[in-house]
């Protein structure tokens, strides 16, 4: 195989194509939780009214913690009829108003505090907490200097096992994958999260990175 550098034809070379890969274990400085307000009721209006109170309420005490508006969002606002099934007909039971927000938290040690307060002021669904970082990018890159690491340690000792001189700067470089690998979600019924604070744990979140580079020997 005929490479080239600056225009010009190199020597024959042979190319040798390793796989790099790259992880860093950091601590999550962000964590986003799903709150929800789940009202029935047979009269539609009433049931509307009851979730606009508790959403409201919700929203006020949170902000009342320290929170900005722009961490608090609508992912969901729904109104679905409810029925039952008796002698396999189907029978009206009542309208469910569903309003589920998504709140940003960059104080890690106020989860707990925001789950209590969000249920006392009548939130009756927490869901899908997930963590992550505000410095990604930067961590990535780290991952990505101990990605082309490792794939020039894989290269330099397969080089040395055969017994040749190869030249250490990669001719071809690839990302392939990169992204977090999340602490798993936790659900949580209401009878887990009524008490006071509650006990979550962030763990640990690794940033993964990895490359294919490409050395001449």
């Amino acid at each position: 195989m005929i490479y080239y550098r600056n225009g010009l034809p190199m020597r024959s070379a042979n190319v040798l194509t390793v796989f790099g890969e790259g992880k860093v274990h950091v601590e999550p400085n962000l964590a986003f939780i799903t709150i929800g307000i789940v009202r029935e009721n047979k009269n539609l209006q009433i049931a509307q009214s009851e979730n606009s109170v508790a959403s409201n309420n919700v929203i006020q005490a949170l902000l009342a913690l320290g929170l900005n508006q722009d961490q608090i969002r609508t992912v969901e606002y729904r109104i679905d009829n409810l029925y039952d099934f008796v002698d396999g007909k189907q029978i009206f039971r009542a309208y469910e108003v569903r309003h589920l927000f998504e709140v940003r938290i960059e104080n890690i040690d106020q989860i707990g505090a925001v789950v209590d307060t969000a249920v006392a002021q009548g939130a009756n669904t927490i869901f899908n907490i997930r963590f992550d970082l505000s410095n990604r990018s930067e961590k990535y890159l780290d991952a990505l200097t101990l990605a082309l690491s490792d794939a020039h340690t894989k290269a330099r000792t397969i080089i040395n096992g055969l017994g040749v001189v190869f030249q250490p700067i990669p001719i071809e470089i690839t990302e392939t994958r990169q992204g977090v690998v999340p602490v798993p979600y936790q659900t949580f019924t209401l009878e887990k999260v009524a008490g006071v604070s509650t006990p979550i744990e962030p763990g640990m979140l690794q940033i993964e990175a990895s490359l294919i580079a490409k050395f001449l020997y």
